[in-house]
């Protein structure tokens, strides 16, 4: 007995001597990883959330205008990380072969139908004056998704959410003939909505439609996958897989913790022109059901739903090299 804890002795030692003198733990933690290492740039707004913790790095950038600020660079390969809409990421890598791959998708939807309460029956129908915005984008494409063609009649366009959520606290907008029209329903997204119900809380306007739960139902229990992170393919794929989880982890901890947004950016200059929002106001909508839409799926193993929200832009027939 003596023999056998003499040697367990002398391993114990050794281990102790080849670590500089520490014991290794087993709970021990592998080092975090280093935020400033990848080159990253991401559209404003729920993209731009999701790295709340990427505020202080010189490698980190937003951009609120992605058609002419980010794809570009994207296409160019100036950055080791690009956010984009799913589709226009897609896009660029089939069709002006930006040399990426797509590795995670990061939000999930925050457009809801809001209900003018002016509708006499209450439900949508054929009858009813629909506003919405971003004519042949993820707005429109998810609205006409859900609802199909039936109601095209009386939908109007407006550029922005910003003119939809104007439209919305004016009570009607200006169609193309520059006649006023008042609504019944108007598409809207988080966090204007957000603003918006707080603006005119006297009104009853209410949601009557969370795009995200009809988008589901449509599409076999599919999520939206709206906003994806592409990697170029030059970047190390053992940094780039320390990158995604550690993306990952940003992202559950603000989604269980939705306080840790604020307390992250309250105290960066500028943040809510950096980020699109403000922090207390992005807590807020996160705290409420996750409204911001935020999230993290590997897109790889979820190729069903990336490929079932890229049909809606006729993307069709996507390599399994595309996939990181």
């Amino acid at each position: 007995m003596k023999k056998y804890i003499s040697l367990i002795a002398v391993a114990l030692a050794l281990t102790a001597c080849n670590n500089g003198g520490k014991t290794i733990s087993s709970e021990s933690k592998a080092p975090e990883f280093d935020r400033a290492s990848l080159s990253i740039v991401t559209p404003t707004g729920a993209p731009a959330l999701a790295f709340y913790k990427y505020a202080k790095n010189g490698n980190f950038e937003t951009n609120s205008n992605p058609s002419e600020g980010i794809i570009p660079q994207m296409v160019t390969g100036k950055k080791d990380v690009v956010v984009l809409p799913t589709n226009a990421g897609m896009q660029a890598i089939l069709n002006k072969k930006a040399d990426y791959q797509i590795a995670a998708t990061i939000t999930f939807g925050n457009f809801y139908l809001l209900s003018m309460n002016n509708d006499e029956n209450k439900t949508l129908d054929a009858n009813d004056t629909i506003l919405l915005f971003q004519r042949g984008n993820v707005p429109d494409k998810v609205f006409h998704y859900v609802y199909g063609n039936d109601y095209d009649a009386n939908v109007h366009y407006v550029s922005a959410v910003s003119d939809a959520a104007a439209a919305v606290n004016a009570g009607f907008f200006a169609d193309a003939n520059g006649n006023n029209v008042v609504p019944n329903y108007v598409m809207l997204a988080q966090p204007v909505l957000q603003t918006v119900l707080t603006k005119n809380t006297d009104k009853g306007y209410a949601v009557y439609a969370d795009m995200q739960a009809k988008y589901k139902e449509k599409s076999n229990n599919q999520a939206l996958f709206q906003a994806s992170v592409f990697v170029k393919k030059t970047v190390n794929k053992d940094t780039a897989k320390a990158f995604l989880e550690s993306l990952k982890g940003d992202i559950d901890e603000a989604i269980k913790t939705p306080d840790v947004i604020n307390d992250s950016l309250k105290d960066i200059e500028n943040a809510q022109t950096v980020y699109g929002i403000a922090p207390a106001m992005a807590t807020a909508v996160t705290k409420n059901n996750n409204g911001m839409g935020l999230g993290f799926e590997y897109a790889k193993d979820n190729k069903a739903a990336v490929e079932t929200f890229l049909k809606l832009f006729s993307i069709e027939g996507v390599n399994e090299e595309v996939y990181f």
